[in-house]
């Protein structure tokens, strides 16, 4: 052989020997620093239209009467919540965290081995990082659910793998005829040629999308055989569950890289393709992985859960660091009934937030004030660390004390003109709901201005009739309204506390903070002339007020 010729081809595997390491240095490098300039950052991830519909559909295969149900869960934006918190290196991770929050847990053996990983992956940080480098190699899709899509293999057309035995068997044959100077094996080999693009082509188009999913499942194997191979002791369970399951798969990895590269690809699949083109070993492969695949799925689900549930955790961790300037704390639990202690509690989505404490043993609350006072965003404060507390054991607050709650609310509702309903329909089936759950959980409910919907003499009753009865079941109730005739009303069944304003000039002044008893401010009228309405409308709305306060009556209109 020509002495330039094997010049050529031994630089150009020393290239790509060179260039290989070259490649796998960098990404490393890549990875490390990623991982070191997203920790303890709340993300600012953009997500692309479809794709946190796609990450619930994990949650929807394990959804339970117990969880956050859509109701209170979109009434506390809790899809910010998510975002907030999602710093996961995987597919895994982002959907099994999303299915976390969306679960309270009534057990602390779980809760306590969730805090205990939880702060182990805050307090070492070689460990972590070398977990969150293989999580990383996992990798997420920013359009896709690995989970949605997984579950699409059932609908992949299944195809017998002898046609493409039979192309292999003419390219031997007319490959053959050729070396015999057998002149008709050109033809041959030019019918093979364009029969194994033209089957080819066709038949990638119909698996191409279902690469994602393969692909995926060996970034989650090959992970996990590196995963396993860690020492964290904290984690040890998880890492023996994966080098169990993976032992399944020895067969589905081997030559894998036919179809396609776990890590990536690389140059050497420029030439690959080719061979693939023509010999259809990876539509070969395809099929055999599939069939596979489609026996072990429930191994596959189970890699999927310890990844997400590792994943899952380290982003709590995360999100803790993220937020300890303005604080957080573990909650203790207690095997008491609808028991709620908390001290300088905040809600997370405020930047500059205002902190309140509560204590109750059972009492419900009656929240009176005005509007933009706190009521609401008090009452999603209280809903939010509830669900956190039993979730991601972490809570924004300096000290928080609970019992085990199913968490449940009646806020952000609106009219449903898809379903003709009327926004007082909506209200009524919102309430229904809270009744139908009582069971041995109690219930935390926190209910924003109940009745709304109705006219002011038969919301009153009937604001009454249902409050009284919530507080009478197993239910912890706060209730927020603007009728202060409920605060008489209900003052043997809730203990009322308010937020007020004051005027300070032409200035409405809000403190946003708790007070014991119900409001006492009239501000509604004065805040008339505060917003440039005529002193004929305010002196007038003021008489009137006052001559309801003195005969309990309206004044019927000259």
């Amino acid at each position: 052989m020509n002495e330039g010729v094997i010049f050529c081809i031994v630089g150009l595997v020393v290239f790509l020997i060179v260039k290989g390491i070259s490649d796998s240095y960098r990404d490393k490098r890549y990875i490390y620093n990623s991982l070191i300039s997203s920790w303890g950052v709340i993300p600012d991830t953009q997500y692309y239209a479809g794709k946190l519909e796609s990450i619930e559909k994990f949650y929807d295969s394990v959804r339970e009467g117990s969880d956050v149900d859509d109701i209170t869960w979109n009434d506390l934006d809790g899809i910010e919540l998510y975002k907030m918190m999602n710093n996961t290196g995987s597919s895994a991770g982002e959907e099994y965290l999303y299915s976390m929050l969306r679960k309270p847990v009534y057990d602390t053996n779980e809760l306590t081995k969730r805090n205990i990983i939880t702060e182990y992956f805050s307090f070492n940080a070689d460990e972590r990082i070398a977990v969150q480098t293989q999580l990383k190699k996992i990798g997420k899709d920013k359009k896709l659910s690995f989970f949605e899509h997984f579950n699409k293999l059932d609908n992949v057309n299944r195809q017998s793998n002898l046609i493409h035995y039979v192309i292999i068997a003419i390219w031997v044959i007319s490959v053959t005829g050729l070396i015999l100077n057998f002149i008709p094996s050109i033809f041959l080999m030019v019918f093979n040629l364009a029969f194994s693009i033209i089957t080819y082509y066709k038949r990638k188009a119909e698996i191409e999308s279902y690469y994602y999913i393969f692909i995926s499942v060996l970034r989650m194997l090959y992970s996990s055989k590196n995963l396993s191979k860690l020492d964290v002791p904290v984690i040890d369970e998880e890492l023996k569950s994966l080098k169990e399951d993976i032992k399944t798969f020895n067969s589905f990895k081997r030559y894998s890289g036919i179809v396609l590269s776990p890590d990536g690809g690389n140059i050497l699949d420029i030439i690959v393709d080719y061979i693939r083109m023509l010999f259809h070993i990876d539509l070969i492969k395809f099929n055999n992985m599939y069939r596979f695949i489609s026996d072990n799925k429930e191994t596959v689900r189970r890699i999927f859960e310890k990844i997400g549930y590792i994943d899952a955790l380290i982003s709590v961790a995360s999100f803790r660091e993220a937020i300890s300037e303005q604080g957080w704390c573990v909650p203790e639990y207690v095997d008491d009934d609808k028991v709620l202690e908390f001290e300088d509690a905040y809600h997370l989505f405020l930047s500059d937030p205002v902190r309140n404490s509560y204590k109750t043993s059972g009492e419900c609350m009656l929240l009176t004030g005005s509007n933009a006072s706190g009521k609401s965003t008090f009452l999603k404060m209280t809903a939010m660390n509830a669900i956190m507390a039993q979730t991601v054991m972490t809570v924004t607050a300096k000290k928080y004390r609970t019992s085990y709650y199913k968490v449940m609310t009646s806020m952000a509702l609106s009219d449903n003109i898809f379903r003709n309903q009327s926004y007082f329909i909506v209200e009524l089936e919102s309430l229904k709901r809270l009744f139908d759950s009582v069971g041995e959980i109690p219930i935390l409910c926190c209910i924003d201005e109940v009745l709304r919907g109705t006219n002011t003499n038969e919301r009153i009753a009937a604001s009454a009739q249902v409050l009284k009865m919530l507080s009478t079941q197993n239910v912890l109730c706060f209730a927020a309204t603007h009728d202060i005739e409920l605060a008489s009303i209900l003052q043997n069944y809730y203990t009322n506390y308010n937020f007020h304003e004051s005027i300070e000039g032409d200035n409405v002044v809000f403190d946003y903070k708790l007070y014991n008893g119900s409001s006492k401010t009239k501000n509604a009228i004065k805040l008339l002339g505060m917003m440039g309405f005529s002193e004929d409308i305010t002196h007038a709305a003021d008489e009137e007020a006052t001559y309801f306060e003195n005969n309990n009556r309206w004044n019927v209109f000259d």
